[in-house]
């Protein structure tokens, strides 16, 4: 038995079936667009570069529009007119041994299986060497991980990175049309994110501009420092490169507020999740109002404790404490200059206090 919503457990099992790769979204990208089909108020369109956006919108007057973005790749094995290379970031010593599977462009079925033999990493290329032949028609393959499941606590999958947030944009999206709530939300997902943010810097190239709206960027991060499994999900407040829009972190932190005062079961935290690069930190850079928020992650990139590939995993109760976030966020929530007003208003508050403390205990 799970606590997930059932449009969230139906959207995390249908994703999480779709193996995938840098350069490899294919499948990821189709059960989308099959899920997403048909909905009233979404339209969903390809860019030139393969990147999927959905919009939906109704009844959106007085709503704020925001963006949000996951990603369709996960670090996985790609075939090259090389042989067979690694894109993404999993540290060498995890290679030996391990078991694979093939899968091509057509069709979600396994093509083979292989063991891996010998590693060559350079800065540029990550060669793998297997104990067979590359099957024909393979074009990726995945780390032989089990099939998504959920426990008790815990979705565990072979990529909650990013599948995880592909699927809370998904089940949000449906939600949203099913309901035919107020509001505006235009979902980006990109491509080959693990190979350095190709699709977020496509998607700012594309024929048609990104409109100038608040872009939030959706992961599942490692969980260290202070980031906790299972203690609600995190306003991220930037990167290891950037720190995001101030603003739009208030945004999200008054919401929250508003939230939990609504329900008080609601709990977040907030937290500079410095152990790498998301794509707000693409989105930030070219001038758009960004922010982020994530859940603590598991097992990060299947790398688990003593060498061992594991699947990754996260909290359920964050999960579903992020997706119910994003619903209110869409329709409910203060917008971005009610929420900048309210912090006007306490620093004017504070200015006063203060100045008039001073002018009494002049030296």
């Amino acid at each position: 038995m799970h606590i997930l919503d059932e449009e969230l457990y139906q959207a995390g099992m249908a994703i999480a079936a779709c193996p995938t790769a840098p350069c490899h979204e294919g499948h990821v990208r189709a059960r989308l667009e099959q899920k997403l089909a048909g909905l009233p108020h979404v339209t969903t369109h390809r860019d030139e570069f393969g990147n999927l956006h959905a919009l939906y919108e109704h009844r959106a007057a007085g709503r704020e529009p925001f963006r949000v973005v996951a990603h369709m790749d996960h670090p996985a094995f790609v075939v090259t007119p090389d042989g067979l290379q690694f894109a993404g970031g999993v540290d060498e010593k995890y290679f030996a041994g391990k078991k694979i599977v093939f899968y091509g462009a057509k069709e979600v079925r396994s093509l083979g299986h292989a063991r891996i033999t010998g590693t060559a990493f350079k800065e540029e290329t990550r060669r793998v060497e297997i104990d067979g032949k590359i099957p024909p028609g393979a074009t990726f393959a995945t780390w032989d991980l089990p099939p998504a499941r959920c426990t008790k606590q815990l979705f565990l999958s072979p990529a909650c990175d990013d599948l995880a947030q592909v699927s809370t944009v998904l089940a949000l999206l449906r939600r949203l049309a099913h309901e035919e709530a107020p509001g505006r939300v235009h979902a980006l997902f990109t491509r080959a994110e693990e190979i350095g943010f190709a699709g977020s810097f496509a998607a700012l190239c594309t024929h048609t501009p990104l409109q100038p709206m608040a872009t939030l960027s959706l992961e599942t991060s490692q969980a260290r420092g202070f980031a906790h499994v299972g203690q609600g999900p995190i306003v991220r407040v930037g990167d290891r490169s950037s720190i995001f829009d101030t603003r739009v972190t208030h945004w999200l932190e008054t919401a929250f507020r508003d939230l939990a005062a609504k329900n008080p079961k609601t709990v977040c935290q907030r937290l500079l999740m410095g152990g790498g690069t998301c794509e707000a930190s693409v989105f930030h850079r070219a001038g758009l109002p960004t922010g982020a928020l994530c859940v603590a992650l598991n097992n990060y990139h299947n790398m688990g404790p003593g060498q061992a590939i594991r699947s990754e995993s996260i909290s359920l109760h964050d999960w579903q404490g992020l997706y119910n976030f994003l619903y209110f966020l869409a329709t409910e929530a203060r917008s971005r200059a009610e929420a900048d007003e309210a912090v006007g208003r306490r620093f004017a508050r504070l200015e006063e206090k203060g100045l008039a403390a001073l002018r009494q205990n002049v030296t």
